[in-house]
């Protein structure tokens, strides 16, 4: 299935990345995956909201399946130069008169989604299975079904560091 996200109106692709995936250790610790803490505490690559990018080379491949349908990980894309994890959390910023269309759309959704904030202005959806990929595909399925203001899934971007030298 091919990945993608709106911004400004348009499609944006992603691209997977097959070398990694993103790991919230401290799921993965409560579930009782030391392993996989141990990996994710040695990842090079730590990300805001205790994620960190681990090789799937060092994750079986059924221990990967298991754990991104328990929430533990998330997948990776790249678009450009950049790394981007969608995180499992929608956000719908309505215009006035949007948001029964925008409700609709929810429900009418494959993604089964629990409604986190719901106001005139806003909707926070959160998909039942804990999954990044069914947030975007739940964003991007409002946006194509009500024409909201936005509907945007919440991602974690890296992009690198601008080498910067001091003259």
């Amino acid at each position: 299935m091919r990945r993608y996200y709106y911004a400004l109106g348009r499609k944006v692709a992603l691209t997977p990345d097959a070398r990694r995936v993103a790991v919230n250790a401290s799921k993965a610790a409560t579930q009782g995956l030391d392993n996989v803490v141990q990996l994710a505490h040695r990842s090079t690559t730590k990300l805001p909201g205790g994620l960190a990018l681990v090789s799937r080379a060092d994750l079986r491949s059924e221990d990967v399946v298991r754990m991104t349908q328990s929430g533990v990980v998330q997948s990776v894309y790249r678009h450009g130069p950049s790394t981007t994890i969608p995180m499992p959390e929608v956000r719908v910023e309505l215009d006035p008169g949007q948001r029964k269309a925008a409700l609709e759309a929810a429900r009418s959704s494959r993604v089964e989604a629990e409604i986190t904030e719901n106001s005139d202005e806003r909707l926070v959806l959160r998909p039942i299975s804990g999954s990044g990929d069914d947030a975007l595909d739940l964003a991007n399925f409002i946006f194509e079904k009500a024409r909201p203001a936005s509907s945007s899934v919440r991602m974690v971007q890296v992009v690198a560091r601008p080498d910067v030298r001091r003259r």
